[in-house]
């Protein structure tokens, strides 16, 4: 009986350190795999040792086959590729029989959509239309920008080769304007939005301002860094920047007109 169980308790022991030395070399792989680096953070780390300065988007898998997307805010989109060692900047175009067109990745597109339903209109200086609403556009805008000058002047009715032609509002546009100071923050153009989004009537305020007429500095609790914040995640690199309710962003003016039809109103 004593051998019997010498005899057990050596088998189990001879088992246990089989069992013990199979699974080290396993165990030594779980730790590797623990260790390895996503395609995502291989590409993130690169970028940032390369440049420091910039504040990179999260990398996600791009519409091209094999390449990722990064966002720089206030600058291009990157299209990095897995080893993050090289990347295109620029913009996707579609290829048919047609012709070119530019295609907008729905990704991108559903969180704009989100990150401007997420907005209080509070923070906004809305210019509404009289009657009825029939699409609200929201407008990075700067004071200083000729053509948010321009945008800003037609808000209503106007005259332009010597017809009278509807203003924004006129034609059922909300616009609801978002500082984005081109210059930065700080900077004389930040100053000017700080003291608009602080102004007792915000919208005579925004008018005067961008028809080069003066209104007292003021000073609050504003939203203007955040809203400057918001535009380059959303890849703003310039003024005016108008957000669409499908989502689509349209950089640069757009006249009343060709607005409304592009809206389709």
């Amino acid at each position: 009986m004593i051998k019997t169980f010498k005899t057990l308790g050596f088998v189990a022991l001879a088992c246990f350190s089989a069992s013990a030395f199979l699974s080290a070399p396993f165990a030594l792989a779980q730790g590797e795999l623990l260790k390895r680096k996503t395609v995502e953070e291989t590409i993130l780390e690169n970028l940032n040792k390369a440049r420091p300065d910039i504040n990179f988007g999260q990398p996600r898998p791009s519409m091209i086959k094999g390449l990722y997307q990064v966002q720089v805010p206030g600058g291009p989109v990157l299209y990095v590729t897995p080893e993050g060692d090289k990347f295109i900047a620029g913009e996707i175009f579609g290829i048919d029989s047609t012709g070119f067109a530019k295609i907008e990745d729905p990704y991108v597109i559903e969180e704009r959509k989100k990150a401007l339903a997420g907005l209080d209109s509070k923070n906004s200086i809305n210019f509404k239309p009289k009657g009825k609403t029939k699409a609200v556009v929201y407008v990075f805008t700067d004071i200083d920008c000729g053509y948010c000058r321009k945008l800003h002047s037609q808000m209503h009715a106007y005259e332009e080769g010597g017809q009278q032609k509807p203003g924004y509002n006129d034609l059922g546009i909300e616009i609801r304007y978002l500082a984005y100071p081109r210059a930065g923050i700080p900077s004389p153009s930040a100053d000017k939005l700080i003291s608009t989004w602080c102004a007792k009537d915000k919208q005579d305020a925004m008018t005067k301002l961008k028809s080069d007429q003066s209104v007292p500095s003021a000073t609050c609790d504003n939203p203007v860094a955040a809203q400057f914040q918001l535009g380059g995640q959303l890849g703003i690199n310039g003024t005016p920047a108008l957000f669409l309710p499908d989502g689509k962003v349209m950089p640069g003016y757009l006249p009343p007109e060709d607005l409304a039809k592009t809206l389709g109103i």
